[in-house]
């Protein structure tokens, strides 16, 4: 079953789904997590010809967080023993899913695969995140949905970087599996609920999960960075909200705490890059 996670963006969720469709081993079935996007989703079942296609609705933007987490139970109650997980702005090339499924299939009961990404800038990396990878049925019964608590941010860490694999499931990664990300909600501007959430959920990712310091300090000095030298006013403003994020992290103060403006995706052009600069 393809379990794609969309919000707000129905341009990247119609090249998600063609893309789908276009894989040279297409997948049995897709089910779309609508999570509160205005207008409704609305699908033509006719993109996915192959594939058995089911919507499901939030009426509350959740997040990545609920809203994967919503998908992967709709995956566990299903009689479907693997999941391809994809974010809306993925885009798998043709034989990404069977190159994924080669892999997986060489232990099906513990299938963690992922792909790697190719961004817009042409760079290529694996992260471990909402990219297109396979996860077993066992996996998810085993360890539970992703936190709904975190709404935004270091969810996958917590899930696809630390509790799966210390759980005992070793991540793969399939260098010739491939997915373009067309990151359409990054823009110029970072809203103040981003700045509240990262700085937050990063702390208390280091605290409660990863029990140390690594790469923290260079990370939220980044974070500090950002706010203070690339954004062109509100600066005290967001260091405000930094610091207010950082205290309910380091006291597990967790869930939607900050309210959330609703995103939009960056129009793309017909080969999916977005607007030059």
């Amino acid at each position: 079953m393809a379990v794609v996670l969309t919000h707000n963006a129905p341009d990247a969720l119609d090249r998600c789904l063609r893309a789908i469709a276009a894989q040279t081993a297409p997948p049995e079935a897709v089910l779309v997590v609508d999570n509160a996007s205005q207008p409704p989703a609305a699908l033509d079942e006719s993109l996915v010809p192959t594939a058995s296609i089911r919507v499901v609705r939030s009426e509350v933007n959740t997040g990545p967080a609920g809203g994967y987490a919503q998908a992967l139970g709709e995956f566990v109650d299903s009689d479907y023993r693997h999941a391809w997980v994809l974010d809306d702005d993925i885009r798998p090339e043709p034989t990404c899913l069977e190159r994924l499924w080669a892999e997986a299939s060489k232990a099906p009961e513990s299938a963690f695969v992922f792909p790697i990404s190719r961004q817009a800038d042409g760079s290529y990396g694996a992260w471990p995140s909402w990219c297109g990878f396979i996860v077993a049925r066992q996996i998810v019964e085993a360890v539970g949905l992703p936190m709904t608590e975190l709404f935004w941010w270091a969810e996958d860490t917590e899930y696809l970087q630390c509790r799966i694999p210390e759980a005992g499931y070793a991540l793969r990664v399939v260098d010739d599996a491939i997915v373009d990300h067309d990151a359409i909600r990054q823009g110029d501007g970072i809203p103040l609920w981003k700045y509240y959430y990262e700085s937050r959920n990063l702390l208390w990712v280091h605290l409660h999960v990863k029990h140390r310091v690594g790469r923290y300090p260079r990370s939220v000095s980044k974070l500090v960075a950002r706010a203070v030298l690339r954004e062109k006013s509100g600066r005290v403003h967001r260091l405000g909200v930094i610091a207010r994020g950082l205290w309910d992290g380091s006291r597990g103060n967790l869930g939607m705490r900050f309210p959330v403006e609703p995103m939009q995706e960056r129009k793309q052009d017909a080969g999916g890059n977005g607007p030059p600069g």
